[in-house]
């Protein structure tokens, strides 16, 4: 079983056969949307009279829309494909916005880190590697079912990696282990520049400030590269993408 396709043309609105498709759509609507993401920065600048309900991470939006405290909510295409998948009936539109990189974050002064990790993001390329391994993991519907990933080395210099560890299939917590694709690649890292690792948890709308402040040496947890960000750490090259997804229960009009 894999996760479901989304396909939809749009969300259609409660009062008639009008398709939502564009942040400007949602006006005078109920929005729920994970603080600290790219979505809740956008309608925060541009759409300040919004009514904008905020949560600390995206499972939480959908807990939200079944509750009827929000009309829409706003989230990437992976992670609704996973709700669709775990049997919770939603209407989805592919926003019209288009795709946009995902890439591993470093203190500004961080510039050794970085650039290892970016010859490992290249190597990866060059053997065809990373996209069978982000294939591993989104084209599950039970990402936990997988093995969480590993790291051999034990000896040497650690360096910590900060991740939200609740956003499947990019990270997620079983028991005191970090699963996912994210992990997968943190691990792999660790192993190339043989150095042991220590992943650490904490909310997403924390893990860049953190980053910049200097308080940990990584941080990656679907974290989309735009100009803003990049005044405060260091992005890696992308090793994944992103599209942004309108969604709402599904209803019968």
């Amino acid at each position: 079983m894999t996760f479901a396709v989304l396909l939809l043309s749009g969300c259609a609105s409660e009062n008639d056969n009008a398709k939502i498709r564009e942040f400007d759509d949602l006006a005078s609507k109920k929005i729920v949307v994970q603080e600290g993401t790219i979505f809740d920065e956008e309608l925060t600048k541009n759409y300040p009279s919004y009514n904008i309900t905020r949560v600390s991470s995206f499972f939480d939006i959908y807990k939200v829309l079944v509750n009827g405290d929000a009309d829409y909510g706003i989230d990437e295409d992976v992670t609704a494909s996973a709700i669709i998948s775990s049997g919770l009936s939603i209407d989805t539109a592919y926003a019209n916005i288009p795709a946009e990189p995902m890439g591993a974050i470093f203190n500004k002064n961080n510039t050794t880190l970085q650039s290892q990790f970016n010859d490992f993001i290249d190597e990866l390329n060059r053997k065809g590697e990373l996209s069978k391994i982000r294939e591993k993991w989104f084209n599950t519907a039970s990402p936990s079912s997988l093995p969480i990933p590993e790291c051999t080395v034990t000896s040497g210099k650690p360096f910590t990696v900060i991740t939200e560890g609740d956003y499947p299939p990019f990270n997620f917590s079983i028991g005191n282990k970090i699963s996912g694709f994210e992990a997968e690649l943190v691990t792999m890292f660790a192993n190339y520049i043989q150095r042991p690792v220590k992943m650490i948890v904490m909310p997403f709308s924390g893990i860049i400030d953190n980053i910049a402040q200097g308080k940990n040496d990584m941080g990656i947890s679907g974290i989309t590269i735009n100009d803003e960000r990049a005044s405060k750490v260091l992005f890696s090259k992308p090793y994944s993408q992103t599209y942004t997804i309108i969604v709402r229960i599904k209803k019968d009009y």
